[in-house]
């Protein structure tokens, strides 16, 4: 009997005993899309037929056949571990350049080519690559697409902006931060998305709502960034920029691992090693209101871009957050006592901006990152210090009191109310 694709997978699911849940986990697959599949009867689309199969275990013919015509002929002798078959699926997945990199290598092992310790370590790393890229190919296609997209239409002079607040009504406290500072929002936000890279990406599917919308989530930050765009109209894109406020209450990220590649678009070429991958280039970072250049080293990855130690950037831009937080320290407060930031991930959008408000907030963030009470002392004594400080008119001082409180609103540190209360008694007490 012919059976759609949607009827198929809930027969496998339920052949196999896995729940949607727990399918859209290891599929990567929206609940809402898969139970669209049931309930609507929607097909899936192309892209997710891959992730479909590979999670299921089953060959693509055997989910996209309707039953009523004869499977094609197979060689009859062979029998495919599901190791075997993961690795075809992701070599099929690779363009014809990556494919022959793939077989050069595997060539070298089987036979067994004599390699110094150095060649050694090289070809290593790049199996290494290899499975640090394609675990998922898809979702790294996919990165790379939006981040490129994006930095396509920033360009664009039909850009504008969604000003317009959401159901929760906590979603334009990075617009106030941004008019705070005296800055044109839609500038910025250009600015923002044409540096944006693809490993800082993550495109959340549950938040498309219509056919030509992207939403996209900058998760480099602790607390995370959503980024909406509307193209319905020829490419003209509408943009709602505000932070992770899923239920009016923002989260914090996990920790990516330090040691991963990731994948960047250089500005620049700042040296090449003749006759090997290895380069340094320039990249513009941009965290925050503000854009670092930073130097690193990287390996040629493919003709668009290269790959990156994570570690690199990470710590390129931690030493400038740290040197912020190190002369916001009196003499009379012991830098050393603190834990500094060893991730940007403990860091939110607010605290790149090296103004009042940014070093408030960056004070802020390092008082929640303390693993001690001693050193807590120490980072709450040097937040009330500063703010004490604080030399602005009356008028300056309620603006910013107004924005420190609206852009806190989505934070679910439990702390934090308290935190801000400190921070307004010690600024209040200055009014006039």
């Amino acid at each position: 009997m012919d059976t759609g694709i949607s009827d198929r997978i809930f027969a496998v699911l339920k052949e196999k005993g896995i729940s949607q849940k727990e399918f859209s986990r290891q599929s990567g697959i929206p609940e809402s899309t898969i139970s669209d599949w049931k309930k609507k009867g929607n097909t899936p689309k192309a892209e997710s037929i891959l992730a479909i199969c590979r999670t299921l275990e089953i060959p693509v013919y055997d989910l996209l056949s309707d039953g009523t015509q004869s499977e094609p002929e197979r060689e009859p002798d062979y029998y495919l571990s599901d190791s075997e078959k993961d690795l075809i699926e992701r070599y099929r997945g690779l363009d014809e350049k990556q494919k022959r990199t793939v077989l050069t290598y595997f060539d070298k092992l089987i036979n067994r080519i004599s390699y110094d310790e150095a060649e050694t370590e090289k070809i290593q790393e790049s199996a290494d690559t290899v499975e640090q890229i394609y675990e998922p190919d898809t979702e790294f296609l996919l990165q790379k697409q939006l981040a490129r997209r994006l930095r396509k239409l920033a360009r664009l002079s039909r850009i504008r902006l969604d000003e317009t607040e959401h159901a929760s009504r906590l979603n334009l406290h990075l617009f106030k931060y941004l008019d705070y500072l005296g800055m044109d929002k839609l500038e910025y936000v250009k600015s923002y998305l044409s540096n944006i890279q693809p490993f800082m990406l993550t495109e959340m599917r549950s938040q498309e709502k219509f056919e030509n919308a992207v939403c996209v989530l900058d998760r480099i930050y602790r607390i995370s960034v959503y980024i909406k765009v509307d193209t319905t109209k020829g490419e003209e894109i509408v943009v709602s920029f505000h932070e992770n406020n899923k239920g009016g209450v923002a989260h914090k990220n996990p920790l990516m691992q330090k040691n991963n590649r990731v994948y960047v678009f250089a500005d620049s070429i700042g040296s090449h090693v003749k006759g090997t991958d290895n380069y340094s280039i320039n990249l513009f970072i941009t965290r925050g209101v503000r854009t670092f250049p930073i130097n690193v080293p990287a390996n040629k990855y493919d003709d668009e871009g290269f790959l990156v130690r994570y570690t690199y950037i990470n710590n390129a831009l931690i030493d400038i957050m740290n040197g912020y937080l190190e002369d916001l320290y009196t003499a009379d407060l012991d830098f050393g006592e603190i834990n500094a930031f060893s991730s940007l991930q403990q860091l939110s959008f607010t605290s790149f901006g090296n103004d009042v408000f940014s070093n408030i907030s960056l004070l802020v963030d390092s008082m929640i990152i303390q693993r001690d009470a001693m050193s807590r002392q120490v980072a709450d004594a040097a937040l009330v210090i500063y703010c004490d400080s604080i030399e602005m008119t009356d008028a300056d001082k309620e603006e910013l009191i107004s924005t420190l409180k609206a852009r806190y609103q989505v934070n679910s540190e439990c702390a934090l109310p308290d935190i801000i209360e400190r921070i307004e008694v010690s600024i209040r007490k200055q009014l006039i």
